[in-house]
């Protein structure tokens, strides 16, 4: 955890960076990047627990209402599709994806 700072201090100014990870360390890593005021990634396809000791499967649904929790309780919020969109240059979504023409 401790390169993380190093890795995101190394990058260029104004990046938009994330932390994810898998199994076990997928919720430290989720609080790690939060603190450090970058984005999370979150998903089955990374966990399938939702508790560090296998006891309760988890589900998108509540990977996405844990995150909320999470940032609500670190006083930032959360970045809104179409913003996140507007920052890496794609389409609105709704039917129509990929790369925006400039």
């Amino acid at each position: 955890m401790l390169h993380v700072g190093v890795m995101v201090r190394d990058l260029p100014q104004n990046s938009m960076w994330s932390i994810g990870a898998i199994g076990n360390t997928q919720l430290p890593m989720n609080i790690l990047g939060i603190a450090a005021g970058g984005g999370v990634r979150i998903g089955l396809e990374d966990n399938i627990w939702f508790d560090t000791a296998r006891t309760q499967l988890a589900t998108n649904q509540n990977f996405l209402n844990r995150i909320h929790d999470l940032i609500s309780a670190s006083d930032q919020t959360v970045m809104p599709p179409e913003e996140m969109r507007v920052h890496l240059n794609l389409m609105p979504g709704k039917g129509r994806y990929g790369r925006a023409i400039t």
